[in-house]
């Protein structure tokens, strides 16, 4: 919904400061509340887990290449300039929509064609110690 939002809003909003600060705080907020934590799952256990499946060395290195640079751009999303922060919401907003999808179509599908219901339950065990509940979004708000 954040994606969408900011993709909606910016040509209509990208000369509007309050419009385009309260969408960077957001998303900041957002990134830091729920994002963090689900990278931070994928890189310490579900990719891991799937290091050895066939086809996935190249996508796993472009995902976390991907959090990386949302990491990066997150960090530019506080206290800039706002033709700044205008370009970084439309960054932030594309790369994150497009990591989604490639999660749902390629990773995903792999890992359910692949994994073995044993490593299966110790990566859901071992996503939920990092995450806790942070499985669930922690502001809502945050995705308005």
């Amino acid at each position: 919904m954040l994606c969408l939002r900011i993709h909606r809003g910016l040509p209509k909003n990208a000369d509007d400061e309050a419009w385009v600060r309260s969408k960077a705080v957001q998303a900041a907020a957002f990134f830091t509340t729920d994002l963090s934590a689900h990278f931070e799952a994928e890189e310490q256990v579900l990719f891991p887990a799937m290091r050895s499946f066939t086809g996935a060395k190249e996508l796993l290195t472009e995902l976390v290449s991907e959090h990386r640079e949302l990491r990066r751009i997150a960090s530019r999303l506080i206290g800039s300039k706002v033709a700044g922060l205008t370009a970084a919401l439309g960054q932030f907003a594309d790369l994150l929509e497009s990591h989604i999808r490639k999660e749902e179509r390629q990773l995903f599908p792999l890992y359910e064609k692949q994994v073995s219901s044993d490593v299966d339950t110790e990566v859901e065990r071992g996503i939920r110690d990092v995450i806790g509940d942070a499985m669930q979004p922690r502001g809502p708000r945050l995705l308005q």
